[in-house]
């Protein structure tokens, strides 16, 4: 057998090192070189660092013999997902969207986009932990005093890094840090910048929410929520039983 992964995600890994360790061949494309160095040593899987439009993952699944697609790409990656989608079923292929199970806390504020709480946050005062990653941080200088107020945390990558620079955040405002996160952790880094408000992503547990949540609730800090949209598919475990189900 021979699959495709999309994802540099948890879910994406632990899918490769199964189907590896099942003797099952597999071929993983990541967005980042900064997710490959997690995943260099496992074994029966090709590992691609690229990204991929429809055109070309259908010139892809025509060139190659795979018996499936999977797609295990972040939540948020909805362009990803669409094109996975729309290019197996071109080229009548089975594919498996990995859905995790998200986290809830009644502690938290939920908003349906991004624009919500960065009209919300322009309208309050205080120091803002920004933990939704480097992509939407142009977004974020639409509030007043960004570059005072915002504190962001991104990973220890040099793009994301000069992006956040390069967009005007105060330098000593940038915390560049790889997950995950304790509850503890978060507590220090709140206390530290004096934050009044946390903003973060619905995410599965895998994905640090509840320490981060857990800490707004300790340091009595408003904790805002991008909702993800809902959206059909199976669990990691589902997907294991399948493939159980075949070798």
């Amino acid at each position: 057998m021979h699959m495709c992964i999309f994802g540099g995600t948890s879910e994406g890994r632990i899918l490769a090192e199964f189907l590896g360790t099942a003797g099952i061949k597999s071929d993983l494309y990541i967005a980042t070189e900064y997710g490959e160095q997690f995943v260099r040593e496992l074994k029966n899987v090709n590992i691609h660092q690229k990204r991929l439009n429809k055109e070309q993952m259908i010139d892809l699944f025509q060139k190659n013999n795979f018996d499936c697609i999977v797609d295990a790409t972040h939540p948020f990656a909805k362009i990803v997902s669409q094109n996975a989608k729309e290019a197996a079923e071109f080229c009548n292929i089975k594919y498996y969207r990995i859905v995790r199970k998200t986290e809830k806390n009644e502690y938290c504020t939920y908003f349906d986009s991004m624009e919500d709480i960065i009209n919300y946050l322009d309208n309050t005062e205080g120091n803002i932990l920004l933990t939704t990653g480097s992509k939407d941080l142009d977004k974020f200088t639409k509030i007043k005093d960004y570059e005072k107020r915002i504190y962001v945390r991104i990973l220890p990558m040099e793009d994301s890094l000069k992006r956040a620079i390069e967009l005007g955040y105060s330098n000593k405002n940038i915390i560049c840090m790889q997950g995950p996160f304790s509850r503890e952790l978060n507590i220090a880094m709140i206390n530290s910048i004096g934050a009044q408000v946390l903003v973060t992503k619905e995410s599965a547990s895998s994905g640090g929410f509840e320490e981060k949540a857990g800490a707004c609730v300790k340091t009595n800090v408003k904790c805002l929520v991008l909702r993800k949209s809902e959206e059909e598919g199976i669990s990691s475990e589902e997907f294991k039983e399948i493939i159980r189900g075949i070798v």
